[in-house]
């Protein structure tokens, strides 16, 4: 954003309706202006009609040499409760061959079925609903032996001895798009405060499930005037490096879901070392830099809107990530040196979307490409939720980027190989773009 658009952003951001009205006639008046669909520094492979959704896992195996994807046959809609996602992975050179192990019906344009590799197994893990609940399953490459979790997950443990989740029917009920579209047995989902939702934990050896804390145990620590007569919910549970400890949102909205407000906590497996972060009512994306830091975009109270690294130890000291490089939110994932995040912006004027590399040890940002998003990709009702944000991911060696797009015409899940000396490499980007 440039300065002016920042200020109309920060002046019309807690009216959604208003936003999103402006944003579309704004966007609307550069449409006839011819640009590129695709700037980039390095060569992009698209796979078209597949995607993996967050940003906050990676989709490369733990040998680096496969490639978590969902494959769709789905018109521009929302999926339905009958519609299967194909799971699977690519492999080969560039990752060119699609391999399918399974279908799923627990799956949306943002998070796909939420698949993940299990520790340095050679398991893959996703959502599925069967029976009338949300589960996740385990497929094992090797022996092609198929397990049923008893209940759907967010996030798998690096060692992957652990998941955690909570509910993804009533995040579909207050956020609609990031859930499943399958009615489930749960009692309390039109409850404001419900005390037998919250966040789980399971046992990925026993498959035992054992509940943490409730919404209700969260909101009776993070009492806020905005909060009252609202609907909570808990989402975007994410594990720190070891394992030990984990990230979550607490969520409330009135009647109007856009209207979202957050607060950022962090928690032990235990559920009794709860830690809550001073953001303001806004926290959206974050992602773990080592075992201690955690950065997220989000609101200071002194500071406005950007990207914080937190200490965990002492949530209440932080710094300001690219001050003068970033004005508007993204989903940041780091590299394995803990050096270098990746991250993207929505669409711009042009409806183009940046796709951004930042120097944590020199504080420098560098655009590696813009990528357009067709006009039919932007909604405003909430309920149609199909957006294509690139957010982008690392594999296990910082070599490659993954990341969604539709810069094709069509979604498509995206890869590009950094040359190996990233530092060298970086420093000849800006003569590039």
């Amino acid at each position: 954003m440039n300065s002016f658009e920042k200020f109309v952003y920060d002046t019309v951001k807690r009216y959604p309706k208003l936003k999103f009205f402006l944003r579309d006639a704004y966007q609307q008046c550069f449409d006839l202006l011819p640009v590129k669909a695709e700037l980039s520094a390095y060569p992009i492979t698209a796979r078209k009609n597949c995607f993996f959704g967050f940003h906050d896992h990676t989709p490369f195996s733990p040998d680096n040499k496969k490639l978590l994807a969902g494959r769709f046959d789905i018109p521009l809609r929302m999926p339905t409760a009958s519609d299967r996602l194909e799971v699977g992975y690519f492999d080969g050179a560039n990752f060119e061959n699609f391999n399918p192990v399974s279908t799923t019906k627990a799956w949306n344009w943002h998070q796909g079925a939420k698949m993940q590799w299990v520790g340095p197994q050679n398991t893959l893990s996703f959502n599925d609903h069967e029976n009338g609940e949300n589960v996740a399953k385990l497929f094992n490459l090797e022996s092609g032996i198929l397990q049923t979790l008893p209940a759907a997950i967010s996030a798998i443990s690096k060692d992957g001895k652990f998941a955690i989740g909570y509910s993804f029917a009533r995040v579909q009920r207050y956020m609609p798009g990031y859930g499943y579209e399958h009615p489930t047995s749960e009692a309390e989902l039109e409850k404001p405060i419900p005390k037998q939702s919250g966040i789980y934990v399971i046992d990925m050896e026993t498959l035992e499930k054992r509940d943490l804390f409730s919404i209700d145990d969260i909101v009776a620590l993070d009492k806020r005037k905005s909060a009252e007569h609202c609907h909570h919910f808990l989402s975007h549970a994410l594990f720190s490096p070891s394992g030990k400890r984990f990230a979550f949102l607490h969520r409330w909205v009135t009647n109007d879901v856009r209207n979202r407000k957050s607060t950022l906590f962090t928690s032990d497996l235990s559920g009794t070392d709860i830690r809550i972060y001073p953001t303001d009512e806004m926290a959206s994306h974050l992602g773990w830099r080592d075992e201690n830091h955690l950065l997220a975009y989000c609101r200071t109270p002194k500071r406005g809107d950007r990207y914080v690294l937190f200490d965990d130890r002492n949530p209440e000291e932080y710094e300001i990530i690219g001050a003068d490089s970033f004005s508007s939110d993204g989903h940041p994932s780091y590299d394995p040196s803990g050096r270098w995040f990746v991250t993207d912006t929505y669409p711009d004027r042009t409806r183009r979307c940046s796709l951004i590399l930042f120097d944590q040890l020199r504080s420098e940002k560098h655009l590696i490409a813009k990528l357009k998003s067709p006009k039919k990709f932007a909604t405003t009702d909430p309920s149609r939720h199909w957006q294509c944000d690139l957010h982008p991911r690392w594999d296990r060696l910082g070599k490659y980027i993954c990341f969604d797009s539709t810069y094709t015409g069509e979604r498509a899940l995206c890869t590009i190989h950094l040359d190996d000396d990233l530092i060298d490499d970086v420093r000849n980007l800006k003569a590039i773009l």
